[in-house]
């Protein structure tokens, strides 16, 4: 009998003692997962800080960039108007012409660069690019784009292309569209710009012939600053901006777009709702 007890007695100790056991490691758990919590908080409110601490400076450097612009377009404008004044008056040997004519041409250009970043701060730090839809005929747009280049290009409309858009944001669309296609393009081919008309929406696509854009770097070409080609500089001093900006003034009516390069042909398509 008393064996027994002393029997019972011992496997209660040995219980209590593993009881104990257990609630010690159960406390020391609770505590390091409270730790561990804690600890998560921490980190997460530290990346939440560096993250609005990167947009702050991102917005600031943004908004620097579209106020450096503004400020310089005016003086920008009065060397442009000065030159072009000085060669109306026709009173300037050639050599001197040339100069002038070469002050005009590179103050266009730094211009077209100015209303690219300039365009580019709007869409950063103004949700979106500005439009002021009117109806509009995508077919004269079409057009009027094609004829503002020397270089061959090949344009096909078919269907009804009326639609209500912002007339000189699409033209502005399509000239970039164009601009890059011509610029990558194999010298001495046309461009193709094909425009169709497609239930509700409508549809543009420009076509260009030359070597394939890689597949690791096409989703990024409407991206700023990133180009189809990997090049020291554009040819015609682009900032990398154009298809960007085209992309957002897209996105401002509604439309999509997507890009295609393969078999030597790069084709950008562009569809937009007839009611942006």
């Amino acid at each position: 009998m008393d064996k027994d007890l002393t029997g019972e007695r011992a496997y209660s100790d040995t219980l209590i003692v593993d009881q104990r056991e257990a609630n010690q490691q159960l406390v020391i758990a609770t505590i390091r997962s409270q730790e561990l919590a804690v600890e998560a908080d921490l980190a997460r409110q530290r990346a939440e800080d560096s993250e609005r601490k990167l947009r702050a400076v991102a917005d600031f450097r943004e908004m620097f960039i579209g106020m450096l612009g503004h400020d310089l377009r005016n003086p920008l404008a009065s060397i442009s108007m000065a030159a072009g004044f000085l060669l109306a008056r026709g009173q300037l040997d050639d050599q001197d012409a040339k100069k002038v004519s070469l002050i005009i041409r590179n103050s266009d250009r730094m211009s077209r660069m100015i209303m690219q970043l300039l365009d580019l701060t709007r869409a950063r730090l103004g949700g979106g690019m500005p439009i002021e839809p009117k109806p509009a005929d995508l077919r004269a747009i079409c057009q009027s784009v094609v004829e503002e280049f020397d270089a061959p290009i090949q344009l096909e409309v078919v269907g009804d292309m009326t639609g209500t858009w912002d007339a000189d944001r699409l033209a502005e669309v399509l000239s970039n569209l164009a601009g890059n296609a011509i610029e990558y393009g194999t010298p001495g081919t046309a461009v193709t710009v094909k425009a169709r008309a497609d239930g509700a929406d409508a549809v543009v696509e420009i076509s260009n012939l030359g070597v394939p854009i890689p597949p690791d770097v096409l989703p990024f070409i409407f991206e700023p600053f990133r180009r189809a080609r990997k090049r020291e500089k554009s040819a015609t001093g682009n900032l990398g901006l154009g298809l960007y900006i085209a992309h957002q003034m897209v996105l401002s009516h509604g439309g999509t777009r997507e890009a295609h390069s393969a078999d030597g042909t790069t084709t950008v398509v562009m569809r937009l709702p007839r009611r942006s």
